[in-house]
């Protein structure tokens, strides 16, 4: 559960080593005040771009005190081994769905980035247990989205200008 002054990341792993000496279920319940993980933005700092409609601003707790897609992964592969039979894993990158919804490349691309590296962890489990002949993996996506960028120089840090012409407001 997110804790004031832990680092979500570590206090999931030692929930997860805790459930597995004491036989017990896990479950991790995290998020900033709108009940989801913070999202990333682009240059994976969580900074969104201030142009955008409907940006959300974390606290230095709201992304200190959630654990990354990543490190919830670990964690979970982390549990999940030590059964005795296979298991089955989902893992979603569920910021990128509303990102695309609201039109907001910065996070779009974070959140692909934030899938990226949980995807790595799987991998990488996968390469250190020598388990690829034990595993299925599948990567896929929901449903497509479009993203209509209206206005590209938002994309550009302020004191740089914009390469790109802006497109005339539709209506």
């Amino acid at each position: 559960m997110r804790t004031a002054g832990q680092a979500g990341g570590e206090l999931l792993s030692r929930a997860a080593r805790r459930a597995i000496t004491t036989n017990r279920k896990l479950l991790g319940y995290f998020g900033t005040k709108r009940s989801h993980l913070p999202f990333a933005t682009a240059d994976g700092a969580f900074n969104p771009v201030g142009a955008l409609k409907e940006v959300e601003i974390y606290t230095p707790g709201d992304i200190t005190e959630n654990p990354t897609l990543a490190e919830m992964t670990a964690s979970a592969l982390t549990f999940l081994e030590q059964r005795n039979r296979g298991f089955w894993l989902m893992v979603e990158a569920g910021d990128v769905d509303w990102a695309s919804h609201g039109n907001n490349l910065d996070n779009a691309i974070g959140a692909i980035q934030s899938g990226a590296a949980a995807f790595d962890v799987i991998t990488d489990w996968i390469e250190a247990n020598n388990a690829w002949k034990d595993s299925l993996v599948i990567l896929t996506a929901d449903h497509g989205h479009l993203c209509f960028i209206r206005d590209p120089s938002v994309l550009v840090a302020p004191d740089q200008p914009s390469p790109i012409k802006t497109l005339p407001p539709t209506r």
